[in-house]
Order: structure tokens, then sequence, then C-alpha cells
């Protein structure tokens, strides 16, 4: 299993091979490269086997080690890198050397690499554990946040759709799992769309909003959720080839994805960091329903 991840390779990898990555400097990373490949190329004569940088046959703290005397050597000791950044680079290094001999695959990314990804504002951060989107590329949140910020892109996502759709009345239920606490707590499109937003004494209602409605329906450019969803994709042909005027769909979030409590304790055994509390999965579905505006031609019947 490789060690270090080339953000030009993420469309062939498979999710369980990119989702966990940390961020160190490109010189740090370089040295783990080497002494990776050194480690490899000494088992291979020793077994007279090709070399092999499988995670389970290497003693990553002895690398992350050597990777450390290796960079630290570059600097004198009356250098600022040498006195605070090697320390912190260290307990970096042997925090994601812990995790990787624990069995997590996390990949090492290069700091200039680290800007072909896409993080949180603020972040990367050292020692930090980020952990990739299923299904958008080069999108990687905190582990902390992780559910929260997967949860939020799929409802936003699936409200986009909607008002490019020409929704003039969406209302959003709760059936199971997070709900009201939890949807203060989001960043929702239609408060930045300038929607009139209403809550009720209905447990069950999350909020309802009015829009003016587009009467030419459109379609997001971007999209990621929506291949992996046939009744959004029923809704969309409904309303664009048939007139479809009303609307009800769900959005379940059912899949931890391997993040959970037990991830988080190997993490914060191992010394790395979560980047904020750590929000627990709950198996998810809510509700979104209601009614698209009349198309342009309808009205000019009226």
């Amino acid at each position: 299993m490789p060690n270090v991840m080339n953000p030009e390779t993420l469309d062939i990898l498979q999710y369980n091979d990119r989702q966990f990555i940390v961020v160190s400097p490109d010189e740090v990373v370089e040295e783990v490269i080497t002494k990776a490949a050194l480690k490899a190329a000494k088992k291979a004569e020793q077994a007279e086997t090709p070399a092999t940088s499988s995670s389970t046959h290497f003693d990553w703290k002895s690398i992350a080690t050597g990777a450390v005397i290796g960079v630290s050597s570059a600097f004198t000791k009356f250098s600022p890198l040498y006195t605070v950044g090697a320390l912190v680079i260290n307990e970096a290094l042997e925090a994601w050397a812990r995790a990787r001999e624990s069995g997590l695959n996390i990949l090492q990314v290069k700091r200039s690499d680290a800007s072909k990804l896409k993080f949180p504002p603020g972040h990367p951060r050292d020692g930090v554990l980020y952990i990739g989107h299923p299904v958008f590329l080069k999108q990687y949140y905190t582990a902390g946040a992780f559910h929260r910020m997967a949860f939020e892109h799929k409802f936003s996502e699936a409200i986009d759709i909607l008002m490019h759709l020409g929704a003039k009345e969406i209302i959003v239920e709760h059936l199971r799992g997070w709900s009201r606490e939890f949807a203060g707590n989001l960043s929702l499109p239609l408060a930045r769309a300038g929607t009139g937003i209403k809550t009720s004494s209905n447990t069950n209602l999350l909020f309802e909003a009015t829009l003016k409605g587009n009467t030419n329906p459109t379609m997001p450019d971007t999209l990621v959720w929506y291949q992996h969803e046939p009744t959004w994709q029923s809704i969309a042909k409904g309303r664009l080839s048939f007139g479809l005027s009303q609307f009800s769909l769900t959005v379940n979030y059912e899949d931890d994805f391997g993040v959970n409590l037990d991830l988080k304790t190997s993490v914060e055994k191992a010394g790395l960091k979560l980047g904020g509390n750590f929000e627990t999965f709950i198996s998810t579905t809510w509700k979104i329903h209601g009614r698209f505006a009349d198309f342009e031609s309808d009205k000019q019947l009226e």
C-alpha cells in the first residue's frame, strides 16, 4: 500500500485508498519516501523478493524517525525550523507512524500538493487527520466534522437542484436521525438565497421556505450525489420533460464510511488530531416536499 498520495491520481484510486490523509512539509514527505524505499530495497535484498511498500511489512516508526533526522540535519541549531518546527514535525510524523502501524491506511500529502485539494477554511494543519468526501474528489474534511459536512453537502445539493428546477415552496421534515438542533447548524443555501424561513411547533418540521420560483427550470452545473440518487433523477426528469408541479423526495445518510467511534479512538491513541469535536454518525432521513412554479409558457396562456 502506498504511503504518499499524489492528487493527480485521485480518479484512479478506490475510496479506501484515498480516504485518510495528513499534510506535511514537502521535505518531510520526500524523506519518508526515501526512507521507505531504502527499507523496501533492504528487505528485498535480504529476502530476494521484489521490493514492496506495504504498510504491513514496514516499521513505520523507524521510517518516520529517520525522516525527521534527515530533515533536521538540513538546518542549523540556530534555525527557527530546527528549534520549533522540527519538534512539531516530529510529533506529527510519530503520530502518523503509530496510526499506520495500527492498521490505518493514512497517506502523507505534500503541502505543495495540498493546494490541489479542497479543505475547510484555515486548513490544512500539521497533525490533523483529514477524510475524503465519498463521491466528491479532492474535497477533504477534518475527521471531527466529516459527518456534518458530508450530510450538509448532500442536503445542500438536493435543495440546489429543487431551486434550479423552480421550487416555489420547500418543506423539510425530519423522519429519523439528526433533527432540529443539527439543522440549526447547517449553512443552508436557502438562507443564502434570502428566502423566508419559518419554524413551527410541529416537532418533525425542520423548516419551510417560500421562493419566487424559476419559471424556466434548469439543472445545476456541478452535481456529485445526484448520480447515485434515482429518486432525485426522476424528480428532475418529471419537471424538465413532463411539467411536474409537485415533488417529494428524501435525503438519506445511512453509511458511516468507517468514520466511527472506533476510528476516533485509534486516531486519538496514535496522537493525531481530529480537527475539532467529533460529530458521531447517526443514520438520518429528511423528507423534502413542496411545489414548483408554473412554467413561463403557462403564465402567458393565462
